[in-house]
Order: structure tokens, then sequence, then C-alpha cells
């Protein structure tokens, strides 16, 4: 198997090369995007952030699937929830959740400084909760994509809740499915990293779906809604 060994000079040649996402925004729009990267390296949960070449691969995932409705747990600053919605058609629908009503706030600032605030509908609450309300309101079978990066604990119930909103042919991108390498260490046994070792084997024995784990950022498990 050949796997190229992480490194800083990668990690910055990956996003130096990583210009979809910003190409896809005017120039004052991707300035605003450098501009939320720099402001959400000094808040607290930094880590949280996407990578730079994560949010050009979500975007061109969203282009490719030609999805116009899109559902996102977990927005924390906005930066993920900027690059699926710069994919999505200038008619199309992200419904973004978060339980934290200030970081939502700092995403909210950039929804608008980038461009993408009038596709984006922001709601702040449990993000089962949400989806359900989602379910209800649409109807099952009715959004295109969903990108979970949410808690780690319930990942398997925003799958479920995830494939009856989803219609056939949708994706599911989710999150921290690599977890800085822990899951592969059998002496790592916290409740994250054991919640994410049992959604990865339960998404890969589901026959409901088609997936395959990607080694970017922190390891991106994408599926596909037979």
């Amino acid at each position: 198997m050949k796997l190229v060994p992480a490194t800083t000079e990668l990690a910055n040649y990956l996003g130096l090369h990583a210009t979809a996402l910003d190409t896809a925004l005017l120039p004052q729009e991707a300035l605003a995007l450098e501009d939320l990267r720099r402001e959400t390296l000094s808040m607290p949960g930094s880590e949280m952030q996407i990578s730079r070449e994560q949010g050009a691969f979500m975007y061109l995932m969203t282009k490719l699937t030609g999805a116009r409705r899109a559902v996102e747990l977990g927005c924390y600053t906005g930066y993920s929830a900027i690059s699926v919605a710069a994919g999505l058609p200038s008619d199309g629908l992200l419904v973004s959740i978060d339980k934290d009503e200030m970081t939502m706030s700092v995403a909210r600032r950039y929804f608008a400084r980038t461009g993408q605030a009038g596709k984006i509908r922001s709601r702040v609450g449990n993000a089962s909760d949400e989806l359900e309300k989602l379910i209800s309101e649409h109807g099952p079978g009715q959004f295109d994509l969903a990108f979970i990066d949410a808690d780690k604990a319930p990942m398997i119930k925003y799958f479920e809740l995830c494939l009856t909103l989803l219609r056939p042919g949708g994706l599911i991108l989710a999150d921290n499915t690599l977890w800085n390498g822990d899951v592969t260490n059998s002496a790592v046994t916290d409740k994250s990293t054991m919640a994410i070792r049992a959604f990865n084997h339960h998404v890969a024995s589901d026959r409901r779906v088609e997936c395959t784990l990607v080694n970017i950022a922190d390891g991106i498990m994408m599926i596909r809604k037979k």
C-alpha cells in the first residue's frame, strides 16, 4: 500500500493547491474567507475548523453531485457551511445546525461576507431534534447531501436520520473518521474514539449504502445512499 506520510510541509502544499473554493468566490468574498480562517484561530476550539483543502473538497463534492438541498450537523464558525453553500445553485438550500449560538453568530457574519447568506438557514439546537424536524417539515428523501461534524457519541443516530432525509443517490460526508489515527490504536478507548470506530464499522457493514473512507484532513467517510 502506498500512503504519503503527513507532514507540515505537505499540509502547506495541499493548502496552496486547494483553490477550488476560493476561485468560486468573488475576490472580496475570498478575502473574507481568509479573515474567517484568521479569526477562528484565536477562538476556543479552533482545531474544529476544517482545513482549506477539505473546504475545497466539500465544495467540489457539492458541485459534482448536483446537490440542491443540503444539511450540516456542526457549523462552528461557518467554514464548512460556506464550502457547501458555494457549491449549491443560486436557489439552493443549506440547513446548518449547531448547538452554540456564540459560534453561530460568527458564522452568520461570514455567511454574509462571502455572499452565501441567501442559501443558508442556520438553526441552533440539538442535531438529532433538528434532523427530525427537517424530516417532518420536508418529508423523507428530499435532501441531496449531508455533512456530519457534530458530537461523536451519536454519530450512528445522525447517520440513520440523514439516511432517511436523503434521496437515493444522496451523499453523506462524515468528518473526523480517522480521529488523528487513533481509530487504529487499540490502546485508545475513550468514548469519542470508540464511537467513531463503531460508526465506521456500522457504515461499512450497511448494505443500504456504498462507502469509502478518504484520508483527507482528519478522515472523511463518503457514503452514497443506494
